[in-house]
């Protein structure tokens, strides 16, 4: 059990200087520490070992990548300044750009307005990332990659600064975001997508 947690420490620690290096024009996350999450969030390491587990065979595109990138992506959003909310769908939105899975952490989101602006947000992220894209591959310390985060970073920043300007983007985005939120509706009615 040591040598694992002492292998989660590493994985940890490699994974959150990836996120450093792409959200770097964004401000600086600081350095992370895992023992914090062990106590809050014991599943973390389990998610960090099995992803690691199958990172040669899936890469990055695995349900315990989503998972761990939630999770340090809510982290760093927190240390860059946003709130928690914000924070945590800045998270879910980098895991789901990052991994390709679509995830929604078993927790209570307190009401569905909560949870669909949640998913809201993950999709605005998704749909500015990848803007018309058909190439969804990421290389972390890519020019390409930085300059997105940052946009996306800021937008998080203007919403959570402006929530009319949140509402207006939505107007903005709605018949684009509309039909991609009742598609994973139904696919999460079903028990899809959830670590």
């Amino acid at each position: 059990m040591c040598m694992e947690i002492r292998s989660a420490f590493q994985i940890a620690r490699r994974e959150w200087e990836n996120i450093s290096v792409s959200l770097v024009s964004c401000g600086d996350t600081g350095s992370f520490d895992l023992t914090e999450y062990i106590k809050t969030e014991p599943g973390l390491i389990r998610s960090l070992l099995g992803m690691e587990r199958r990172l040669h065979s899936q890469d990055y595109f695995t349900r315990e990548a989503a998972c761990v990138f939630s999770e340090l992506g809510k982290e760093a959003g927190s240390r860059l300044g946003l709130e928690p909310r914000m924070a945590d769908a800045f998270g879910s939105g980098y895991s789901w750009a990052r991994t390709g899975w679509f995830d929604l952490m078993r927790r209570d989101f307190g009401s569905a307005r909560h949870l669909e602006e949640h998913v809201t947000m993950k999709l605005m992220f998704f749909m500015l990332f990848y803007p018309e894209k058909t190439d969804f591959g990421w290389v972390f310390d890519s020019e390409e990659v930085i300059d997105n985060l940052r946009v996306i970073y800021d937008r998080f920043l203007f919403w959570q600064k402006n929530p009319l300007g949140y509402v207006r983007d939505v107007r903005t985005y709605k018949a684009r975001i509309e039909p991609l939120r009742e598609g994973l509706t139904a696919a999460l009615d079903a028990g899809s997508g959830w670590c």
